[in-house]
């Protein structure tokens, strides 16, 4: 594909919203309560494919509306012009709040500018690429401990996350113990994130009495580890690549202590789950392209293993990005709030909204992705595909995914660790299932590591 090629999205029409009132619609408000949780892309997907790409849902005579987007340039327009109006769902800022900690997941108005300001300098490019080649080598650690039986392919990926992660973000490696405990902490994170992620409406603190017991257990252990980076990085003197050692050492000023251990914490948990989704369809899909993984050795091989080297690797970033667009990991917002009147294509969606958007449905559409359900990374050796406003892996605008660098650089340091010494093998035929936990994770499966 010629790199000079239009995006046909730029000669789309222009979208306009279908304003649906009260029983017309295909749902009603319980079944979509009950739906959206269980099958959050199916329920996006099916409301696309039955009205269009923008939707307004009027309910009881306009005392609750919804907001159904899957129009790319109406999308970013609202996070990008209108981020201000967009408030996360009380479900989102309870379960934040349980697994890290106020200062992550409640911060508003100007302090919250501060600290997304501070956070976008903490996750700049620089600070970022530091701990590349020390990730590589973590990866590359860990995959001699891979025997030539067949390997879980989930708990490779958790594993692999937690090793990584660690690396970019304490600037160290963890031991295997260690990445357990966080592993288990993420998990204790998302059971409950993951079934409430999708709800509207926060639950009563007595429902969430036993999930929260086993949280604040492995919370113990998480922040144990964070504690125990920052004493050895306080006490020891010795330099450190980590996200962590601008915290520590006062290039980033947060109000005590105790916030930036909450930060720190709050960091590893979100490059946790995410991650691990993205690593195991990165594995499902290279098994099954023996001959891809082949021509990615060749062309990491010649390079330092350094940032800059794999983000030359144009063959490499661009398998990535098609894993990226065909499975996210996160494949839509979070729902949000309109905490004011917003105009979006010429329609007036009033205070109080729940708005809904779906990247995977941008990721597939075929006026812009040529048969979007193949596996086809040379498609992203086009350039201009990957500037698409319908490519958006970690979303549009100030809203997006502030660690979006930190986790395409852990993508490919992870597949380059791997392929550095070993094929990926499939031990089954075609591709996993795609289950929704609301992540995009593949049913269990197998690969082999085979050393070469």
């Amino acid at each position: 594909m010629n790199s000079s090629e239009p995006i046909a999205q730029a000669n789309q029409p222009k979208a306009t919203f279908t304003v649906i009132t009260g029983s017309a619609f295909h749902l009603s408000f319980r079944q979509l309560l009950k739906t959206l949780p269980q099958d959050y892309v199916g329920t996006l997907a099916g409301i696309q494919t039955r009205y269009g790409p923008l939707v307004h849902w009027r309910v009881m005579g306009g005392l609750m509306n919804f907001a159904f987007i899957s129009d790319p340039r109406v999308n970013r327009e609202l996070y990008v012009r209108h981020t201000d109006a967009l408030e996360k769902s009380p479900t989102q800022v309870q379960t934040f709040l349980y697994a890290a900690g106020r200062s992550v997941a409640t911060e508003h108005g100007e302090t919250w500018r501060t600290k997304r300001k501070e956070a976008n300098s903490l996750f700049s490019r620089q600070i970022i690429e530091a701990s590349c080649a020390g990730q590589v080598d973590v990866v590359r650690q860990f995959a001699k401990t891979l025997d030539r039986t067949p390997q879980d392919g989930l708990t490779i990926s958790r594993k692999l996350a937690a090793l990584t992660s660690s690396r970019g973000i304490l600037g160290r490696a963890i031991s295997m113990e260690e990445a357990d405990a966080q592993i288990a902490f993420s998990q204790a994170a998302g059971a409950r994130f993951n079934t409430e992620s999708a709800h509207l409406f926060a639950r009563p603190n007595w429902m969430l009495a036993p999930w929260r017991k086993n949280l604040s257990r492995r919370k113990k252990d998480a922040f144990s580890i964070v504690d125990a980076a920052i004493a050895d990085l306080r006490s020891a003197n010795m330099p450190n690549d980590g996200l962590m050692a601008h915290y520590v050492n006062g290039d980033f000023v947060t109000s005590s202590d105790d916030e930036m251990r909450t930060i720190l914490v709050g960091l590893l948990l979100g490059a946790q789950d995410n991650i691990a989704a993205a690593v195991a369809w990165v594995l499902a899909y290279v098994s099954q392209d023996v001959p891809l993984q082949d021509q990615i050795r060749q062309e990491i091989t010649a390079t330092d293993l350094g940032a800059n080297a794999l983000n030359s690797c144009a063959l490499l970033q661009a398998t990535i990005a098609e894993i990226l667009r065909l499975r996210p990991p996160a494949p839509a917002n979070q729902p949000r709030i309109l905490n004011q009147n917003v105009e979006l294509a010429g329609h007036t969606l009033p205070k109080g909204t729940y708005v809904f958007n779906s990247f995977y449905n941008m990721h597939h559409d075929a006026q812009v992705f040529p048969d979007p359900d193949a596996f086809d990374p040379h498609r992203f050796l086009n350039t201009t595909i990957s500037r698409s406003t319908s490519y958006a892996p970690f979303g549009h605008g100030p809203r997006n995914c502030v660690a979006q660098g930190m986790a395409t650089q852990q993508l490919a340091a992870t597949l380059s660790g791997l392929l550095l010494g070993h094929r990926i093998l499939p031990q089954q035929d075609g591709l996993p299932k795609t289950l929704q936990q609301p992540f995009l994770v593949p049913a269990s499966f197998k690969v082999v590591a085979q050393a070469i």
